[in-house]
């Protein structure tokens, strides 16, 4: 029965926190649509830098949202402001997200043909 809840409190967590990154992408991307307003870029900086720590924060395991939305969000509001000083466009750290996220998918993926291989062999 504990087992069961926990899995419930995991299951309602994952679901929490990625509808949490979905809506700040989806908050960030309806930043204020003068594009070249210089006035409004400290403010997209600060949420762009605000989600792309999020993301960090989350490695090595990563969010589902972070995975899919991340790249394609930051890639969208660099091309909106090109040229503008926006952190994530130039300081590698969404790069470095998906590096990250890239060697452990790698590394569970071998773990998991491992255990397969083995369940297999036996």
């Amino acid at each position: 029965m504990i087992r069961g809840n926990k899995l419930v409190v995991l299951i309602l967590m994952g679901v929490l926190l990625s509808s949490a990154v979905a809506g700040a992408i989806s908050f960030y991307n309806r930043a204020p649509s003068t594009n070249n307003n210089s006035d409004s870029i400290p403010l997209i900086n600060s949420r762009l830098n605000s989600v792309v720590n999020f993301c960090l924060k989350s490695l090595p395991k990563g969010y589902a949202a972070c995975d899919g939305q991340l790249g394609p969000a930051v890639d969208k509001i660099c091309s909106d402001h090109a040229g503008q000083p926006i952190d994530a466009c130039s300081d590698g750290k969404v790069a470095q997200y998906y590096k990250v996220r890239s060697t452990e998918i790698a590394k569970n993926s071998t773990i998991s043909n491992g255990i397969r291989n083995k369940t297999n062999s036996t």
